[in-house]
Parts: structure tokens; sequence; C-alpha cells
């Protein structure tokens, strides 16, 4: 089965999304886990507001979905649509023993 196909803007959008260092290290994040912007500030030693624009750079593009549980706001990997489509093939070019995603 072959990958759907993505529109060129829908296909550039989510480059320029992931295309920067810390915002692929946050995708590769959200594929083993769902995380709240505190743990990823933890994780990734941030500040707070520069973690939530990567964020919201990231959900822009479709990449991430950002749901509530009580009080707490959780972050996913796109698990549908297009996002979905343009996450598992960007997740799938990286090596997951590469240094800087361990």
């Amino acid at each position: 089965m072959t990958a759907p196909r993505l529109a060129f803007k829908t296909t550039l959008d989510g480059l320029k999304a992931a295309g920067e260092p810390t915002r692929l290290r946050v995708l590769a994040l959200l594929a083993e886990a769902e995380l709240t912007v505190t743990e990823l500030v933890d994780i990734l030693r941030q500040s707070q507001p520069r973690i939530s624009r990567h964020l919201k750079l990231l959900a822009e593009a479709g990449l991430v979905e950002r749901f509530r549980e009580g009080a707490w706001a959780f972050y996913r990997r796109a698990s549908a649509g297009h996002g979905a489509t343009a996450v598992g093939a960007l997740l799938a070019l990286l090596d997951p023993d590469d240094p800087v995603l361990v």
C-alpha cells in the first residue's frame, strides 16, 4: 500500500515546520509518548515560551495535535490526515539510535 500523495503547499508547510532541530526532536519525542509543555521543557531544557512556540508552529502545519485532559494540555503526533502522513514519513527517515535523539 502506498502513502497518500500530498499537495505541494501541504508538503512544503510540513517540511518548514519540521525543518528546525528542536521541532524535529519534538516530533520524535511525541512519536514515543503524549507529553505536556512542562515535560517537553524538562526534556529539551528550553524555556516554556520557546517550546510553546515550536508546538504552535507544528500544530498549525497539522503535524501535532493538542488535547485537554482535566487541567492538563497534552500534545501528540498527528494521528490522521495529511499531518499523520507527513510525520510518519519524516520519522521513518530518522535513525532512532542517533545521539541527538537518544
